[in-house]
């Protein structure tokens, strides 16, 4: 994996002292502050990389510090960290990695396509809600100064913290052992920590990251970059952005790709990437040219492309009332925003049909402009013309198979406009991002799901969630379902707490969802106020008449980076959690095939099953530490549609007889946020690594010993 490199941080003016200090100097510029004469007081301290380090009391005890002890296996990528801190802001910073010497096999911190030294920082203050906390974005090079502020990076207190990573891309052929660096940190006034670094590395292969089995859907959005660097769209800039997102989308697996046909969609998209230009008599004809170049950046930089989504259809679209709705003084806050969607909705039906961008042949000046619905009369043969030339395009990228049609959500196309699309497009599916499954569970295309029509061939889904919790009381295998499912994440988990989001991919794939769809890759927050430049919203929120509720793009993995994105500590734990489960899967498929396990033989079968069985309780223990409830609970999830899995643990613990308060009751609340920290604290404390070594080294065995008994069969 190769990684960027980043100019210095812009930082902020008011991140250059500490809140007092920076209001002094912006409210009476011309009196001269003393300049501190002592050196700051540091602390160097280890932390878990699923922590989320927002406790900035100088008071609160600290953790020791320890070697950075990596746990990992060939061609994964797992990582290791330190917490810096000091009671004044942090210059000078700088951390490499050197071979310890006269350690064993040595780490070369030189090797920068193996090795990344890279530094935690939170985000900068801003309003917007669901925003992630602590040290979360992950620079590539080290700041000018780390700022005292707090855990969601406003300029207050007497502490600076950053977090010094180390992330190791292990080499598929790496010889299994262990590793030994040296993480060398230097700060003004702080003098070098030496910080041992051990890598134990085992002697199974993850897959390529276009093989795994574990479904991860990442959305990239070309506005966001545009606005956030304020370059233009489509520029060479803008591409050069858009590649540094799919380079870190590719590690993940994400291999679906979004061409909007209309502009202003849910994605915050300004322009269509099928433009039209208008000739002198007036008549438009398509103009591919962007979506060419995007799909050239998109091909160069992801592994794999498995979804084209031809992006033509919004809830603007969808059937409205034959009247503007009216806002009413009594509405409350979140129903007057649904409300003022639903206008911007009905006004723009009244401004047109289709939304797209017009170029104008003579002067090459781009417009907002609107086709006629494609329902209106005459419009098959150009919509029958345009499908045939993306088939014709698309096929040239031996794409052709991958495109589908999007979007849609909690809202449907009408009968009659489905059965148009299905026409000219030639009977391409559907996909779906909803609350919903609509009845694809167990029900692969072709299922006509889509007003009896068209095929459903893929949906992330918000309800009806299915979780196995003690899977002696039963099992489920999400990861081969027939259809793709996916858990779609319309709260905060994936903008939480890292240690929740590693365990997302494992948390589906021994349920019944193909793992995660839906997650924002560089949907940051990007809209800024004008009076403060704090982050007010995503680019989507440009565009009200496509507003999805509760369904918005509010997660993002990737972060600003002062040259381009970046990626976060809760990406680095959603990466590592899916190699996880990738090796699980590996372990399954085998104990699930009675040829495969007679090749195992019942002693290492067994073995095998109660790893599993112990990482899985495992898990949701991080979730509800009470291993003793946690055995009397098998599936969740199937009944009374909970919205996450607490709600479903709560109604499983009701019904087998325990005395729960209501979901909602302060206790209740309580009672969640102490299991929250309880859990974790646990999971931190479990030797979770040891875990993860057996698991990795088990999933060889059973590797070597399914090919073995393959070879002796077929011996002569």
């Amino acid at each position: 994996m190769k990684r960027g490199e980043n100019a210095k941080p812009q930082i902020p003016t008011y991140y250059l002292r500490c809140v007092v200090v920076a209001f002094a100097l912006l409210v009476l510029p011309h009196i001269a502050f003393p300049v501190r004469a002592d050196t700051p007081e540091f602390k160097v301290w280890s932390m878990e990389v699923f922590q989320r380090v927002y406790d900035f009391d100088a008071d609160a005890e600290r953790p020791p510090l320890e070697p950075v002890r990596i746990a990992g296996t060939r061609n994964g990528t797992f990582s290791g960290a330190v917490i810096v801190e000091a009671d004044a802001p942090i210059t000078g910073l700088h951390a490499q990695l050197d071979p310890a010497p006269g350690e064993g096999k040595p780490m070369d911190g030189d090797d920068t396509e193996q090795v990344a030294v890279r530094y935690a920082m939170p985000w900068v203050y801003g309003r917007q809600q669901r925003r992630p906390m602590g040290l979360d974005k992950l620079l590539e090079s080290p700041p000018e100064e780390v700022p005292c502020v707090d855990g969601i990076g406003r300029p207050r207190g007497n502490r600076a913290m950053v977090g010094v990573w180390v992330t190791v891309d292990v080499p598929a052929d790496a010889e299994p052992g262990s590793y030994h660096g040296m993480l060398r940190i230097e700060a003004d006034g702080l003098a070098r920590q030496d910080v041992p670094v051990v890598l134990e590395v085992a002697d199974w292969t993850v897959p390529p990251p276009a093989e795994w089995r574990t479904w991860i859907e990442l959305m990239q959005s070309p506005d966001t970059l545009a606005v956030e660097y304020e370059v233009p769209l489509w520029s060479e800039r803008h591409e050069e952005l858009i590649a540094r997102s799919f380079r870190e989308m590719q590690r993940a697996s994400s291999r679906v790709l979004y061409i909007p046909l209309l502009r202003e969609t849910n994605h915050g998209n300004e322009e269509s990437m099928i433009r039209w230009v208008r000739n002198e008599d007036g008549s438009l004809e398509p103009d591919y040219s962007v979506m060419e170049r995007y799909l050239d950046v998109a091909q160069e930089n992801l592994d794999e492309i498995e979804m084209v989504v031809l992006y033509l259809w919004d809830v603007y679209l969808a059937e409205l009332s034959e009247e503007r709705p009216e806002l009413t003084d009594d509405l409350p806050t979140h129903s007057r925003v649904l409300r003022e969607a639903r206008q911007a909705a009905w006004d723009a039906r009244q401004e047109g049909g289709l939304t797209v961008t017009i170029v104008d042949g003579a002067s090459g000046e781009v417009e907002a402009g609107h086709l006629p619905h494609y329902i209106e009369p005459d419009q098959r043969e150009r919509w029958t013309g345009v499908f045939e030339e993306l088939r014709r395009r698309l096929r040239a990228r031996e794409l052709e198979e991958a495109m589908v049609l999007g979007m849609v959500s909690d809202h449907s196309p009408t009968k009659e406009t489905v059965a148009f699309l299905d026409d000219v497009s030639g009977g391409l599916p559907w996909i779906s991002h909803s609350h919903s499954p609509r009845s694809t569970k167990g029900n692969p295309p072709p299922n006509q799901r889509i007003r009896e029509l068209a095929d459903l061939v893929y949906v992330a889904h918000a309800w009806e969630m299915e979780y196995q919790i003690n899977p002696e009381l039963g099992r489920m295998y999400g990861w081969k379902i027939p259809e793709l499912r996916a858990f779609l994440c319309r709260f905060n988990t994936l903008n939480g707490h890292p240690l929740a989001v590693r365990h997302v991919p494992i948390k589906n794939i021994t349920g019944n969802q193909r793992g995660v769809g839906r997650i924002g890759a560089d949907f940051w927050p990007a809209l800024r106020d004008r009076r403060r430049g704090h982050r007010q919203g995503e680019v989507y929120a440009r565009y009200p008449k496509n507003h999805w509720r509760n369904l918005n793009i509010e997660n993002w993995m990737l972060a600003p980076g002062p040259d381009g994105p970046v990626s976060t500590v809760r990406f680095e734990n959603l990466i590592e959690g899916a190699q996880e489960t990738e090796a699980r899967i590996t372990i399954e498929e085998a104990l699930l095939d009675s040829e495969a396990r007679a090749r195992l033989g019942k002693e290492l079968a067994e073995e095998a099953q109660d790893l599993l069985d112990e990482r899985q309780l495992a898990f949701w223990r991080s979730v509800w530490p009470r291993p003793d409830e946690l055995q009397q609970i098998g599936a969740i999830g199937q009944r009374g549609n909970p919205r996450n899995p607490y709600e479903a643990i709560w109604s499983a613990l009701a019904e087998i007889g325990h005395d729960m308060p209501g979901y909602w009751d302060g206790e209740a609340r309580q009672m969640r946020r102490d299991a929250q920290e309880e859990g974790r604290n646990w999971f931190a404390a479990s030797d979770w690594r040891e875990r993860n070594l057996r698991l990795f080294r088990m999933a060889a065995e059973i590797e070597e010993a399914v090919s073995q008994g393959e070879n002796d069969e077929s011996a002569p």
